[in-house]
């Protein structure tokens, strides 16, 4: 058995698993538009591999790896294009007739059966029969370290965001990787959505408070209109004014309770509790000073 993995280094999660799953002693192969770019080491093989580019879907089934392991496994990543399940929803079609029988997709936790984007492939794959996983993570710690948070916060000592005093549960890629490895390789399939989530909820003020008492200095929640969030991620931190507007609208969603969820997801998953915001924040400590 071997995983292809899309999303390349880019992704937060693909090269994580990617660790896992060399420490489980499974061979894989990185996917993305980079081709062997991708690749952090000679360990980690990568291919050119483009949604939008139907002649590259064949790449990841002419690789030969060391022990003849053919691809059994797809780890997808949404790709920032129009209409990306189309894209996705063939390439599935196509690698199912390629002898893949378990796919595992990353959406996130307003993701549902039927609905827009992440929602139709998952659709999609139960309806054609195979093995499958939709992973739901909330907000990535991640998003504070090397994200839209990192710059105000390391510069600024600040955290912008229009989610008022709703709650969230941030949850580290470690334990989504984690997740999504087990989804990948164990051995009954999962053939369900996971929702992710941290170990306990909070404001983005609490979490403000969390950080400078770490930080140990001074660190503000500032809370924006959705119509300021969009203008500050597309003006002063140069995203796409569509994915501007689609951050502002998740965390316009956070502030009418969405992501104030707990559950032992992770726990069950991966037999270890979710790590804290509080041993993530000291672990990456140095890169915010």
């Amino acid at each position: 058995m071997a995983v292809l993995l899309t999303g390349g280094l880019a992704a937060k999660t693909s090269v994580r698993i990617a660790q896992f799953l060399q420490e489980a002693k499974i061979p894989c192969l990185l996917a993305s538009r980079r081709g062997d770019a991708a690749a952090s080491a000679p360990n980690f093989p990568a291919i050119k591999f483009d949604w939008v580019d139907q002649t590259t879907y064949a790449s990841p089934f002419a690789y030969s790896f060391p022990g003849g392991e053919g691809i059994e496994a797809v780890y997808m990543i949404m790709p920032r294009v129009p209409q990306p399940e189309k894209h996705i929803n063939a390439f599935v079609d196509f690698a199912a007739a390629r002898g893949v029988r378990r796919f595992v997709l990353m959406a996130g936790t307003t993701a549902s059966l039927g609905g827009p984007g992440p929602g139709q492939v998952w659709k999609h794959m139960v309806e054609k029969g195979v093995e499958w996983c939709v992973c739901r993570p909330t907000w990535f710690m991640e998003n504070l370290s090397q994200d839209f948070h990192f710059k105000p916060l390391k510069e600024e000592g600040r955290i912008y965001t229009c989610a008022g005093d709703g709650k969230i549960s941030l949850v580290s890629a470690e334990d989504i990787s984690a997740v999504a490895f087990h989804a990948l390789t164990d051995e009954k399939p999962p053939n369900t959505d996971y929702r992710i989530v941290g170990p306990a909820t909070m404001t983005h003020d609490e979490l403000a408070e969390k950080l400078a008492e770490i930080l140990g200095r001074k660190i503000t929640h500032v809370n924006l209109t959705p119509e300021e969030r969009t203008k500050h991620l597309a003006e002063q931190l140069g995203y796409p004014a569509p994915y501007a507007g689609f951050l502002a609208m998740l965390e316009k969603l956070a502030a009418q309770g969405v992501e104030n969820y707990l559950d032992d997801t992770v726990l069950k998953i991966t037999g270890r509790p979710p790590m804290s915001i509080e041993t993530f924040a000291q672990k990456h400590k140095a890169i915010w000073e």
